[in-house]
């Protein structure tokens, strides 16, 4: 005669177990539904990806989405990684306080220099500006003449070479800086490329009101800017926004045409012929037309820099921008 079953060995009730059978089948809906009906509206729409890792470069490595982790969306985004990343903050200085590098926080180590202590920017703690990070300040005075010992100023070197930065004629390049410009005097914020050589130079500079400058100004030559392009179409450029207030600027080339942006709005376009490798340091604080020339010191601060090795989509420079704008407190 068998004995009865005891609990342990009657096995699960179907009750228990079609539960447990519905509660899976939720969970998996959870999980993937996203792909099922999100993916492609968060796809599409940046807005929509508002998680952004600042340890990252910005606005094209968002923090996985669990569950599901949306890789397809975090590969779109970061396959522009920046090049070169100089973040806010991010600098080592000597006893004075002034910088002697300001440290690469994307992907290569591309830091900017300074060794030589007598033109090195100073370094401006988060609690002396008005946007709550720190910044660099770079200083230059810049006087209506051709002799180089006539301008004074700061500057810091990439020490790298254009075609280091994986840049040519076919990727194309975008620049974005957040800067608040003390004095339009002609200084360079920066310079990328070979100036006095035929199409080899992508540089951002002010205007001014000297003679010599051939895009000179009447009268007062605030917020007049010049993309320069050499030996091709400049791009020349008026704006208030960035006339001593914090700006986020765009300098970006696709292969086919330069275009200035502010605040995430364009203004200013043209159609240029460039082919951007170069032997020549990237240098940022400063501007050089051609070699033997006087250099030219860009008078204000920058907070953050960005250099991304090709061209981007208009929806990507604008997820750059709303990085920027947010993160310094920029509006439009």
């Amino acid at each position: 005669m068998s004995l009865p079953a005891s609990d342990a060995d009657r096995g699960m009730s179907p009750v228990v177990g079609v539960t447990l059978l519905v509660g899976i089948v939720l969970l998996l809906a959870v999980a993937f539904g996203g792909l099922a009906f999100g993916f492609t509206e968060r796809l599409d729409d940046l807005d929509s990806i508002e998680t952004l890792d600042e340890d990252e470069c910005p606005g094209f490595r968002v923090v996985s989405y669990e569950p599901p982790a949306f890789d397809d969306v975090n590969e779109q985004l970061s396959r522009n990684n920046c090049a070169l990343w100089l973040r806010a903050g991010n600098v080592e200085t000597d006893a004075d306080g002034r910088v002697t590098r300001w440290l690469d926080a994307g992907p290569n180590g591309f830091h900017a220099t300074q060794p030589d202590a007598t033109v090195r920017p100073t370094a401006v703690a988060a609690a002396d500006t008005d946007i709550d990070h720190a910044a660099v300040d770079f200083r230059g005075t810049n006087e209506d003449t051709t002799d180089p010992n006539e301008t004074d100023g700061e500057v810091l070197r990439l020490d790298r070479d254009v075609s280091q930065l994986d840049v040519d004629a076919d990727t194309g390049l975008v620049i974005a800086a957040v800067v608040r410009t003390d004095s339009f005097n002609r200084g360079g914020t920066w310079t990328v490329g070979e100036a006095g050589v035929d199409g080899r130079e992508f540089s951002m500079r002010t205007c001014s009101t000297y003679s010599m400058d051939t895009c000179s100004v009447g009268g007062d030559a605030s917020g007049h800017w010049r993309a320069q392009h050499w030996g091709t179409e400049d791009v020349d450029f008026e704006s208030a926004e960035t006339d001593g207030e914090w700006a986020v600027l765009v300098h970006a080339y696709d292969g086919e045409t330069a275009t200035v942006r502010v605040n995430g709005a364009p203004v200013a376009a043209k159609s240029v012929d460039l082919s951007l490798d170069s032997n020549r340091d990237v240098q940022i604080g400063r501007w050089e037309r051609e070699e033997g020339d006087p250099y030219w010191y860009y008078d204000g601060q920058m907070a953050e820099l960005l250099i991304f090795d090709q061209s981007l989509t208009d929806e990507e420079v604008e997820n750059v921008e709303r990085y920027l704008m947010t993160k310094f407190d920029v509006s439009t």
